[in-house]
């Protein structure tokens, strides 16, 4: 008969770990990544080791953990797969003092992982090494002293007139020889046509409207295909979405006009690898470095629109409204945005962010006016204070019945959703991958490639959208609790209410989610769920028309036909 345990025992793995990080590479072959793999794969099969299993890093730091090979042996540490752990010194597994000491002497003995660090005697199963925490204290001061040389050399690059960073921005290049930047002839013609349209008044909404449709890539991923760097995302993002962020970003870079600006950021510490900003006194400015994409003139007059009061306005005029952040698309999740026209200031709507923002993420707009939805609204307001004033315990029992119904069919219906979204995700993604290989057999050619390529990637945006809006639905509905008592306090406090004020919609709402118009015969309609704060989504008994007052029966009969409220 099987002895499980002795089974799960032989099927553990004994784990080669390899980092190797780019200070490391200047002292020659001795720990380059062939070296360490050769080194401890003999050491293993010297020793009978079995079931050897390679985890790899390279180029990345010791200081941090955050690697994808430690990643991948750090989770199955956690399984309990791991049986031995061999690197070929400790500086290999990090050079991080504490984060060192957490793993050797809590996560490993935790998990029954024996640990071997080959060139520094250090073996678990031999008992404790008194030497090992000194070690790991040198580990640190080593890359310390790493990081001090690294900005003295920075400095040193910076009093030269170098620039400093690894890239060149949008519209240069990096010259790998003399290490200065040189005109891109592509991108720099797309750095001026921004400049002169700013110039001319457009507003960066505009510029990035025009860019996306004119199918301009953005910076990165053109960064990414000329091979400037590798890409931070791989294909499946919308390589043409510019944003007012990245329009802002250029016209406010003072580069464009021959300067090098050195030491806008910084690092918190050799440990801490997040960037901040220093302040402007800070900076190293070195004028007329290189060769201009636009005049110095140019770039100063750009620079005074942005701290004008009044710049040319597009069309439809955005504002905040008493309703804004309440009302969600019922298709992507994202707010609906109040807008009205300078030519018709009557006519004010929303209308979803993502369709009129971000090149139709979203493929319906959602448009709904404000005057219907003010009506709706108050009135649903006012039959639920009514409603749980007269009749507190059938309240209280209505909200804990459909609640939690509700709460049952919603997170059943939401999470086959997500898993329907997920899965055409992921055929999205093996089709990628086959229009990748089949691009490198020779089976595609390039222009057949790029038509499926865009096709894919455009089809893929919806679920992407809707996968995050439905992972945050169903945390939200996990996460929700019921409290009628504070609902009930306030429907007391406005009792009396006459009209709809900011106070009194954000007292007594949650959010809203609009759905896109539906036709049923000759019949138009649009669903609007209203969730309370405190207690949800619910649906009360409908009042007789006596018991509500003329003030709330204002509007016409279309606006109601117009818009279903539940």
């Amino acid at each position: 008969m099987l002895n499980l345990a002795n089974y799960i025992a032989e099927e553990r793995i004994t784990a080669l770990y390899l980092r190797l990080s780019r200070e490391d590479e200047q002292e020659g072959e001795s720990n380059s990544i062939a070296n360490q793999k050769a080194f401890l794969t003999d050491y293993a099969n010297r020793n009978k080791f079995r079931n050897l299993q390679i985890f790899i890093d390279d180029g990345i730091s010791g200081v941090t953990f955050k690697r994808k090979g430690f990643k991948e042996l750090y989770d199955l540490i956690e399984q309990g797969r791991i049986e031995t752990l061999i690197v070929k010194d400790m500086s290999r597994l990090g050079r991080n003092y504490l984060e060192v000491g957490k793993l050797t002497e809590n996560l490993l003995p935790m998990h029954n992982v024996r640990f071997i660090a080959v060139n520094d005697g250090v073996d678990s199963q031999q008992g404790e090494d008194d030497f090992t925490p000194f070690r790991n204290i040198i580990n640190e001061f080593y890359c310390k002293d790493i990081s001090r040389k690294v900005k003295s050399t920075l400095r040193l690059k910076s009093k030269q007139g170098l620039p400093i960073g690894t890239s060149a921005p949008y519209g240069y290049k990096l010259n790998k020889d003399t290490k200065t930047w040189e005109i891109d002839p592509e991108a720099a013609e797309i750095v001026r046509k921004i400049f002169s349209m700013r110039s001319a008044g457009e507003s960066t909404t505009k510029i990035a409207r025009t860019l996306r449709k004119e199918k301009v890539l953005i910076p990165s991923q053109y960064a990414a295909e000329k091979g400037y760097k590798k890409p931070a995302i791989k294909v499946h993002r919308d390589k043409y979405l510019w944003t007012e962020e990245n329009v802002n970003r250029i016209l406010k870079n003072q580069s464009y006009c021959g300067d090098i600006i050195n030491f806008k950021t910084r690092k918190k510490s050799f440990k801490v690898k997040v960037q901040v900003s220093n302040p402007k006194e800070e900076w190293e400015i070195h004028k007329d470095v290189h060769k201009p994409i636009i005049s110095r003139q140019l770039f100063e007059d750009v620079q005074k629109t942005f701290n004008k009061t009044k710049f040319r306005q597009s069309k439809n005029v955005v504002e905040r409204n008493m309703f804004s952040g309440l009302l969600k698309c019922s298709s992507c999740g994202a707010n609906l945005n109040f807008k009205y026209t300078h030519d018709n200031q009557d006519n004010k709507y929303f209308s979803c962010f993502n369709n009129r923002h971000r090149n139709g993420l979203c493929n319906k707009t959602h448009h709904i006016r404000l005057d219907s939805l003010t009506h709706n609204i108050r009135n649903k307001i006012y039959e639920i204070i009514q409603f749980a004033n007269k009749f507190e315990d059938e309240f209280v029992k209505i909200v804990v019945n459909e609640n939690y119904k509700r709460i049952q069919m919603e997170q059943q219906k939401n999470q086959e959703n997500l898993e329907l979204a997920l899965k055409r995700n992921n055929e999205l993604d093996v089709l990628f991958e086959k229009v990748y290989e089949d691009k490198a057999l020779g089976i595609l050619n390039e222009e057949k490639f790029l038509k499926l390529s865009i096709k894919f990637e455009d089809e893929q945006l919806e679920p992407k959208q809707r996968i995050k809006y439905l992972k945050e639905i169903v945390t939200e509905e996990k996460n929700h609790e019921m409290n009628s008592d504070a609902f009930l306090k306030i429907a007391r406090k406005h009792s009396n209410m006459n009209e709809l004020t900011y106070e009194i919609l954000h007292e007594f709402i949650d959010k809203i989610i609009v759905h896109h118009r539906e036709q049923i015969g000759k019949e138009v309609f649009r669903k609007i769920e209203i969730y309370y704060n405190f207690i949800g989504k619910v649906e009360m008994p409908k009042l007789k028309k006596a018991e509500i007052p003329s003030s709330q029966k204002a509007f016409g009969r279309k606006e109601e036909r117009l818009t279903r409220v539940i």
